[in-house]
């Protein structure tokens, strides 16, 4: 696991992503809550084994396994759905690679199904142009003739480096992207942010992730709470969030999601395809919780693609 990382300066660097995470003393808390974390979700996973509890399916990825700080990893242990190395041991397989564009989608291992194979075009851009053909309003501005402040990000993901500009303006850069400046405030104080998942079409919960206004195109919230998801959003706006994640071919993942003070509409910034989690600022309970319900969603839809003939034995 420390091979995916290395140091520079005060910042630990995930090599796959570029993302960088400042080391600090509460870096190192994290650190130990996610160990005890592993250990809680492997005490479950080893306490069905002893029972004799066979698994509600097999699965591999590909072209690389997740490690156990993603999100993916305590979800299949909670769902009962192994890991396996042998692709043609698997009864599903998922694509899992931390990276934004490929020109086209991985060959899968086998015929059999394959999860989120075809999110393979994550990019700031493509998540706009798909948020507006499903929304059918727009996140993205033209900062030539645009009047106002708007936000300037790079395409990648993961690299939180959002600034907000004026336009119009004369040469704005090629290599970054130009959006609408969200007011995602609820009380002109905290900025909310509602990470919402995906697990097959479905939206167990989710996030609300608050940061202070100097944090507030980071990733470091103050405070996460775990809420249902008819609280935040609308079944119009959650049916719309469906079809934005079917158009992204997108079956296991999460979405930034922002509410605009001005308008009341919800805006979708950013899609991952390998989330890790849950968020550091949600306490022990809470992300068991959160990983149980993610779980459940991910059994529901395990069983949904798999046929129970198909399935490694009666699961009980």
């Amino acid at each position: 696991m420390f091979r995916d990382f290395e140091i520079s300066g005060n910042q630990l660097i995930l090599k796959e992503t570029g993302a960088h995470i400042p080391l600090t003393t509460d870096l190192a808390k994290e650190a130990f809550r996610i160990a005890s974390f592993v250990g809680l979700v492997q005490g479950v996973r080893a306490s069905r084994f002893l029972r004799g509890r066979e698994p509600r399916a097999r699965i591999s990825f590909f072209p690389r396994k997740p490690r156990s700080y993603y999100a993916i990893w305590p979800v299949c242990q909670l769902a009962d759905v192994k890991i396996v190395d042998a692709h043609e041991e698997a009864d599903i397989h998922f694509y899992f690679e931390d990276v934004e564009f490929l020109t086209a989608p991985r060959r899968t291992p086998t015929n059999r199904p394959a999860l989120n194979v075809g999110c393979h075009d994550i990019r700031k851009s493509v998540v706009a142009r798909v948020f507006e053909e499903t929304f059918g309003y727009s996140l993205t501005i033209n900062p030539h003739d645009y009047h106002g402040p708007a936000v300037e990000k790079s395409e990648s993901n993961g690299k939180h480096d959002g600034r907000i500009v004026d336009c119009p303006m004369v040469s704005p850069r090629h290599d970054r992207v130009y959006q609408r400046l969200i007011d995602n405030t609820f009380d002109g104080g905290d900025f909310v942010d509602i990470r919402t998942p995906i697990v097959g079409g479905r939206i167990p919960f989710v996030y609300l992730k608050r940061r202070t206004r100097s944090l507030r195109f980071s990733n470091e919230n103050h405070r996460v709470d775990l809420v249902e998801a008819d609280t935040m959003l609308s079944r119009e706006e959650q049916e719309k969030i469906k079809a934005f994640a079917r158009a992204m071919r997108l079956d296991f993942g999460g979405l930034d999601v922002l509410r605009h003070r001005d308008d009341g509409r919800i805006y979708i910034v950013d899609a991952n395809k390998t989330d890790m989690g849950p968020p550091a600022a949600l306490n022990g309970k809470e992300k068991f919780r959160a990983m149980r319900g993610l779980a459940d969603a991910f059994a529901g839809f395990v069983d949904e693609l798999l046929p129970a003939s198909t399935r490694p034995a009666a699961h009980g």
